[in-house]
């Protein structure tokens, strides 16, 4: 699947740290098949980090969520200075390397004012021209590399429960008030994440008095939502704005052999054109989630994952990296 020179490769990856990260994990397993892996920090502050790499020393660095910085967290407003500041990182990551890749996994930040929204995407677009090639986990961009998200670690469980989950932050942008709102009575749901902002989780609590919801407010440890998720129904992503390209809840249902039933985007709409992934239903709308519900198809946990583990394998990770570094043409200098 590799070759020697690519084993050679000297690979800088931001955000350099995986604790807590199982994406970046599991991102860097795939990524040590091909060379060996620098962590490098996403903060404007660490720069002079760089001053002990001499210029060019990397092959590539590959770039996650550094464009965080260019939207005020407080306002969502955009950041001039984080605005300087993301394009002066770029710019001196350029220096220390011979390819700068971009992995894109939000239009604009999530964070991001929605009357912002269009200024900040306009800002991402024009920083793509400083970076050597985007990529992204979503096959539906005509002008990007695609690269396949990789699956978590898999634990498929054959058991199944009565729930269905809402897995992660609790966040605005998720809609999860509307999915509250047109969730069937008769159905349970839980919805497990932390939540920053205790005014919106009073609200979200307040639409579900009366319902069979359950909150678990805080972080999980791996083997709570391993357990939540793995014996779930199903997990539900009613986000449907355009700021997500792809949701890591999703491929984490898939790595345990939980079904998906998600509001239609882009990404999803390509999935079920182009993939044959099984247990993921798409629908138009929050509405018609509880109707996708009652004719939810009992699919074994297994089924699931092997299907699942055709497009988005650690070894399918690495076969498309590898094919993007050779066509960046990052030979082994020696």
């Amino acid at each position: 699947m590799t070759n020697n020179t690519a084993r050679r490769l000297k690979i800088g990856y931001v955000p350099g740290h995986a604790e807590g990260n199982a994406y970046v994990q599991r991102t860097q397993e795939a990524l040590a098949e091909l060379g060996q892996i620098y962590p490098l920090s996403p903060s404007t502050k660490s720069l002079w980090r760089l001053l002990k790499f001499r210029p060019g020393f990397f092959d590539v660095i590959i770039v996650n969520w550094l464009e965080y910085k260019i939207a005020n967290p407080a306002t969502g407003r955009p950041s001039w200075a984080g605005v300087l500041a993301y394009f002066m990182q770029i710019l001196s990551f350029r220096i220390f390397c011979r390819r700068l890749i971009y992995l894109r996994h939000n239009t604009y930040p999530h964070h991001a004012r929605s009357r912002s929204a269009n200024t900040l995407t306009r800002i991402i677009d024009l920083s793509e021209h400083f970076y050597s090639t985007t990529a992204t986990h979503s096959g539906h961009f005509t002008d990007k590399y695609y690269v396949p998200h990789p699956l978590y670690q898999e634990h498929p469980l054959a058991t199944k429960g009565d729930h269905f989950i809402v897995f992660g932050r609790v966040m605005p942008y998720k809609n999860i008030e509307q999915l509250i709102r047109h969730f069937p009575a008769d159905e349970q749901l839980i919805i497990a994440g932390p939540c920053d902002d205790p005014p919106y989780f009073r609200k979200l609590q307040t639409i579900a008095e009366g319902k069979n919801i359950e909150f678990i407010s805080r972080f999980l440890s791996e083997d709570e939502a391993q357990h939540l998720v793995g014996t779930a129904r199903g997990l539900i992503l009613s986000h449907a704005d355009n700021d997500m390209i792809v949701s890591g809840s999703f491929f984490y249902a898939l790595s345990l052999g939980t079904p998906v039933i998600a509001v239609k985007t882009p990404f999803f709409n390509w999935v079920q054109r182009e993939l044959d992934v099984e247990g993921l239903t798409v629908v138009d709308e929050v509405e018609s989630i509880g109707l996708a519900l009652k004719q939810q198809v009992h699919l074994p946990a297994e089924t699931i994952l092997r299907s699942a583990r055709k497009y988005f394998s650690l070894a399918t990770v690495t076969t498309c990296w590898d094919a993007l570094f050779a066509q960046l043409q990052l030979q082994d200098p020696t």
